[in-house]
């Protein structure tokens, strides 16, 4: 998928059951920036992208709560 984000997180390192694949869309750009982090850290970009969605919740965790 071009210019696509598909992640699919049960690998053979990780088969966790509760994990979820998720299809986003990312403009190229940003695409090629993760891929390069990803690549030059030899870090997985999924990790990267849960790292970001967990923080993302966390910022705005008051919100979700009564």
């Amino acid at each position: 998928m071009r210019g696509c984000v598909h992640l699919s997180e049960a690998t053979h390192l990780d088969m966790n059951p509760r994990l979820t694949s998720v299809v986003f869309r990312l403009n190229r750009e940003k695409l090629d920036a993760l891929k390069e982090l990803s690549r030059t850290t030899r870090i997985r970009q999924s990790e990267y992208l849960r790292e970001a969605i967990s923080d993302l919740l966390a910022k705005y965790e008051a919100r979700f709560v009564d």
